[in-house]
């Protein structure tokens, strides 16, 4: 990415034509392309291929025009298409050849519709953020994924230049039941639309067919983003049954990781919500050994539906369950390990990786009410629950981590959003 800005100040025009047109580019699919049930939406990204993916009503064929931003702005229109005359109506295109570190826009034809344009990023050297978040199933008869959900993926729809997103599980209530599956990408349509999705199974996708249909992952992978590397695995009661072949996966994998290293799975190591107070026995014995010895950078869970973060041997532990699925109260006795905890709350994580330096950023979106009936107030765009500065963990393994403290009330839309930030 360090090697693309230095092409783009060369460019001279070509910076602000490039801001122009990411600012003026849609965040999600044209209302009246009724056709597109799923997408267009973006997985298995890496230097060089990604992964454009649709579902159709009806089964047709397609097209994926794609270009980099810098063709696209000096041509004005897309340099490269791929036809996909399969006519079935789940289609994956995977494009080849892709310049690393690139911003590519593309755009889906499928039959007579069209989808706006829509970008993407290919990994590459230099800075980078993501997002995580996860439980972004509905709750019948309380609320809908349009509801709560879409309040969520919206808001990171805007953060800029991000790169991927890593959902923990439960996209929805029943991973056989596609109805289900269709809100949940009408909800995130234009979060999809305009980055690369990381999925991770949780207990309600089922291990189910329609979620290895629609993400084309396997059920415990690895890639890299650069110099970072991030894990996904599968923490269900399916596979623990087989958590000796999974376990001896993951110490492999994290032998041969280098640099900051980041771990993804639905059931939190540690938990301090009244239902499932503690955490996962299982994982603390199984994997949180392996995270320690192999100075895992952070570790993401979701499944219990309030945020909490731990340190517990010096590894950071995020539980981010808050994606619009119905939340629950914290214990008042917190389990070992515990730092921080919001319950009631929409939020995700921002993670921004420069080098060896990670940020993780807490954002609140909305306060739901205690009976989760109700969306109490929206929290103002731009704000920050807390935020935590980590430095390679060689260097910070004997480093308590202070708690933290309020450093503002602000009031906004009709509430007062406590927001909070570790100092160092």
């Amino acid at each position: 990415m360090q090697g693309q800005a230095q092409e783009m100040k060369r460019g001279g025009l070509f910076l602000p034509l490039l801001f122009i047109l990411l600012m003026v580019l849609p965040s999600a699919v044209a209302a009246g392309n009724a056709p597109f049930l799923w997408g267009p939406y973006v997985t298995g990204t890496d230097g060089t291929t990604a992964v454009v993916s649709w579902k159709t009503a009806e089964p047709s064929d397609g097209t994926v025009a794609y270009a980099t931003a810098e063709e696209f702005a000096k041509a004005g229109e897309y340099a490269h298409t791929i036809a996909d005359p399969s006519g079935v109506t789940l289609h994956h295109v995977r494009l080849t050849d892709l310049t690393a570190g690139t911003t590519y826009l593309y755009a889906v034809t499928a039959g007579d519709a069209r989808s706006q344009d829509c970008r993407f990023m290919t990994a590459g050297s230099g800075p980078f953020t993501f997002a995580v978040y996860s439980d972004t199933r509905g709750q019948v008869p309380l609320f809908s994924q349009m509801e709560r959900h879409r309040l969520v993926a919206d808001r990171i729809a805007e953060e800029e230049n991000l790169s991927f997103v890593i959902h923990c599980g439960d996209f929805v209530t029943f991973g056989n039941d596609l109805a289900e599956w269709d809100e949940y990408f009408a909800a995130a349509k234009g979060m999809l639309a305009n980055t690369t999705l990381v999925p991770a199974l949780g207990n309600h996708e089922g291990n189910r067919t329609p979620y290895y249909d629609a993400f084309g992952v396997p059920e415990w992978y690895s890639y890299e983003w650069g110099d970072a590397h991030v894990v996904v695995l599968d923490s269900n009661d399916w596979a623990k049954g087989r958590i000796d072949e999974e376990t001896a996966w993951l110490e492999a994998d994290l032998a041969r990781s280098s640099g900051p290293t980041f771990v993804a799975f639905h059931h939190p190591v540690f938990s301090s919500n009244e239902r499932h107070w503690g955490g996962d026995r299982v994982l603390q014995r199984e994997w949180a050994p392996l995270f320690d010895r192999y100075n895992v950078t952070a570790v993401f869970n979701g499944h219990v539906h309030a945020y909490e973060r731990y340190a517990v041997n010096g590894t950071p532990y995020f539980v981010i369950p808050c994606g619009g699925e119905e939340l629950f109260p914290l214990a008042e006795k917190k389990a070992q390990g515990f730092e921080n905890g919001l319950d009631h709350t929409l939020a995700y994580l921002r993670v921004s990786v420069d080098g060896e330096r990670v940020t993780v950023s807490t954002v609140p979106v909305a306060r739901i009410s205690g009976d989760n009936r109700e969306v109490v107030s929206l929290y103002p765009r731009n704000s920050t629950f807390e935020t935590i500065e980590m430095t390679p963990k060689t260097e910070r393994e004997n480093a308590a981590q202070a708690p933290l403290s309020p450093f503002c009330a602000c009031a906004a839309a009709g509430m007062v959003a406590l927001w909070m930030k570790k100092e160092r």
